[in-house]
C-alpha cells in the first residue's frame, strides 16, 4: 500500500459549500476505491493524506491535480505501508479543526499514524488557527 501527502493553494473564491461537494465526492470516490485519509483545509491551502492500494492513489491523485479548486499541488511524503493510519475514515474532515487533534492524537498514541506524518499534519493545523486568529484580530 502507498501512503501520500500533499500540499496545494486552494482556489481564493473556495467556499464551505464547494469543500462540502468536494468531501461528497471524495469519500464516495474512496469507498469505490478503497481509500482512506484525511483532508485539512486551513482557509488558504489544503493538505490531505491519502493511502490504499498503490495503482488507486497514484490514480486519484491524479484526478487531483486537474481539479481546479486548488493549484500548485507539491507531494511532500511518498512511502510505502503496511497498515492504514485513517482505516476508519473515507476521508477525516474538520472544518474547525477541533476533531484533528483528538484523532490525530489518538492515531499517533495508538502509533498508526507515523510520527513525521503526525508532524506535518499538527504543523498544518496550527498555520490554520494562527491565520484564523489574527484574521480575527484585524476584522
Amino acid at each position: 500500500m502507498l501512503s501520500v501527502i500533499y500540499v496545494s493553494v486552494a482556489d481564493p473564491l473556495i467556499g464551505e459549500q464547494d469543500i462540502a461537494a468536494l468531501l461528497v465526492q471524495a469519500r464516495r470516490n474512496n469507498q469505490r476505491d478503497a481509500l482512506t485519509g484525511a483532508l485539512i483545509f486551513n482557509g488558504h491551502n489544503f493538505l490531505q493524506l491519502l493511502e490504499g492500494p498503490a495503482d488507486k492513489v497514484d490514480a486519484c491523485l491524479g484526478t487531483i491535480r486537474r481539479d481546479p479548486r486548488h493549484s500548485g499541488m507539491i507531494e511532500v511524503r511518498r512511502r510505502t505501508i503496511d497498515d492504514r493510519a485513517f482505516a476508519e475514515w473515507t476521508m477525516l474532515y474538520d472544518p474547525n479543526f477541533r476533531g484533528h487533534d483528538d484523532n490525530l492524537a489518538r492515531l499517533a498514541s495508538s502509533g498508526r499514524l507515523d510520527p513525521q506524518d503526525a508532524l506535518m499534519m499538527e504543523n498544518f493545523i496550527a498555520l490554520g488557527r494562527r491565520g484564523r486568529s489574527a484574521q480575527g484580530a484585524t476584522d
